[in-house]
């Protein structure tokens, strides 16, 4: 997997291009929360998300090459 660091706002645009949505009632914090379904995923509000989220979002969301979601899929605008 060729998982790197992403701006919060490009994360947010990938996501919600697979429909995972941003948890609105989660306010000002130092997390925002991801969901699909019952599966939810917190992620740092810094404007640089960390490697080990990206995978983690991937993993949690099933977006990963095993789960048929290429890396140059996942991470094309």
């Amino acid at each position: 997997m060729a998982d790197r660091s992403l701006k919060l706002r490009k994360l947010r645009r990938i996501l919600r291009r697979y429909g995972v949505a941003e948890d609105p009632s989660r306010g000002k914090g130092s997390h925002t929360v991801f969901y699909r379904g019952n599966v939810s995923y917190p992620v740092p509000t810094e404007s640089d998300v960390k490697k080990c989220y990206v995978q983690g979002c991937r993993r949690r969301f099933q977006l990963t090459a095993e789960d048929g979601v290429s890396d140059k899929e996942f991470y094309s605008d």
